[in-house]
């Protein structure tokens, strides 16, 4: 085996025999690289068949055949030369050295199929490689085929079965996070590799200057002033998440409200005083595949504030109503209320009888309003002139640093998604994902404050200001 000089991250995940392992690290820290040594490493560690042969055969797995051709592969035939023999064919490749014989079966998950093709494999090792761009799935069906090569029949099972998978940074609301840093099995392992820079400044979204982290790995194999170079003009939730190593939403589209700003907006919830009982709260709901519930007031400056969120996955609306009904008496019974939701659950019956969404969250005394405003882009540029405006020196909306899934969606979770197209070209309506609802929530708890209502009549009619959008755009 080639002697290597690798840093001690990517060191210490080469030698893992956990059953999974995943690093994580910035672009041009040396991931793929490790992973490669990895296999490198147990091809030779495979105990020897009757013919004394060590037979292993593993799957590498990536999102799109084009990346795999151009990236994955590249890089084995990189670092294995003539050595490798591939079969474009059939998208194999076979490394024999001295008593060696290793398979590679290079697959790609871009077409209908290619998910359930993973479990008919026979195989002892998996690598996924950038497992950011890759379904939970994808790990699952592996796993569940590893050991099964080469035959215990033939005098040698697979010595130390396993998965490896490296990738860059992801979102903290993603399957990988989850699983990987929430609630991490026994038997998987991560590496965290340290960020390629550090000290950075950002100014209008984009990094400024920073300092090149001088225990970044793989530096001496990278060209001079390589992140410097290619990352200027990134946007800044780019280099946090592909250079720093940040677990924050990497933005694709266009946010819908980019007048939010973490820092000014959001505080912390130790510093927000408890809301007046002596002044109603304002709620606003909206219910889908993920169901969210938001607990504000506006107080007697008329500033408002959004101090707690309920947010639920794949729920009824009539389940959730008793959900926030138990909630709302556990933590504000002291309360009044008066919650605001979309106009669609007063003529939307439910699926399971009848009744409209309204009536059921009225029986439970939620109090529900239906929004009055008939245009969420009136509703919308109300949100917007909250976060632009002061009063008394703060903002007129703010957010408390509780709400987490509220503050992912104004962070640019929610937002238009990209066409994909030449240029820069958006769609016009919002993305109905994860953040859609607690978003709407929002419009819908601002619009009950009146502020729709104060914008209208702050703006001369047919002034172009406000695009008048129909309630079906914002149907689940």
């Amino acid at each position: 085996m080639n002697e290597i000089n690798v840093y001690p991250i990517t060191s210490n995940y080469i030698l893992c025999d956990n059953f999974v392992s995943l690093i994580i690290g910035p672009i041009g820290s040396g991931k793929t690289l490790g992973s490669i040594l990895r296999w490198e490493k147990l091809i030779y560690e495979q105990e020897p068949s009757n013919d004394g042969i060590r037979y292993t055969r593993m799957v590498v797995v990536r999102n799109t055949a084009v990346e795999l051709r151009d990236t994955t592969i590249k890089s084995f035939e990189g670092h294995f030369g003539e050595d490798l023999k591939m079969n474009w064919g059939n998208l194999t490749g076979l490394y024999e050295h001295d008593d060696v014989k290793a398979e590679i079966l290079f697959r790609a998950l871009d077409k209908p199929g290619d998910m359930k093709k993973l479990l008919s494999l026979e195989i002892t090792f998996a690598y996924l490689n950038e497992l950011r761009e890759l379904p939970k799935e994808a790990l699952e069906n592996v796993t569940s085929r590893l050991g099964r090569y080469p035959s215990p029949k033939d005098g040698a099972e697979a010595t130390n079965p396993c998965c490896w998978a490296d990738t860059n940074a992801f979102d903290n609301e993603t399957w990988i996070y989850k699983k990987f840093i929430e609630n991490k099995p026994y038997n998987h392992t991560v590496f965290e590799q340290p960020p390629g820079i550090i000290n950075a400044v950002f100014k209008n979204n984009q990094l400024k200057k920073a300092d090149i982290n001088p225990d970044a790995e793989n530096l001496k194999n990278l060209p001079k002033e390589y992140y410097r170079g290619f990352i200027a003009g990134k946007s800044e939730d780019w280099v946090k998440v592909m250079i720093m190593r940040r677990y924050i939403p990497l933005q694709t589209g266009k946010p819908v409200y980019p007048e939010y700003n973490d820092d000014l907006h959001c505080i912390r919830e130790e510093h927000i005083d408890k809301p007046s009982v002596q002044l109603p709260l304002l709620c606003g709901a909206d219910n889908g595949r993920t169901s969210a519930f938001l607990i504000g007031q506006k107080d007697t400056m008329g500033r408002i504030v959004v101090f707690d969120e309920l947010i639920s996955d794949d729920i009824g609306s009539i389940e959730f109503g008793k959900i926030i009904k138990q909630y709302l008496q556990a933590n504000y019974s002291q309360y009044k209320i008066a919650s605001w939701i979309d106009p669609w659950a007063g003529d939307t019956k439910t699926q399971l009888d009848n009744k409209t969404q309204l009536k059921e969250w009225n029986k439970l005394g939620l109090h529900c309003r239906l929004s009055a405003t008939n245009h969420p882009g009136i509703m919308v540029e109300s949100v917007k002139t909250k976060f632009n405006t002061l009063n008394a020196g703060f903002p007129n909306l703010v957010i408390s640093s509780k709400c987490k899934m509220l503050r992912k969606a104004l962070n640019g979770g929610y937002q238009y998604k990209r066409i994909n197209v030449s240029g820069e070209r958006y769609n016009e309506k919002p993305d109905k994902g994860a953040f859609s609802h607690v978003a709407n929530s929002l419009e819908f708890l601002v619009d009950g404050s009146g502020a729709s209502r104060e914008l209208v009549k702050s703006i001369p009619r047919n002034s172009g200001v406000i695009n008048r959008v129909d309630w079906d755009n914002y149907e689940s």
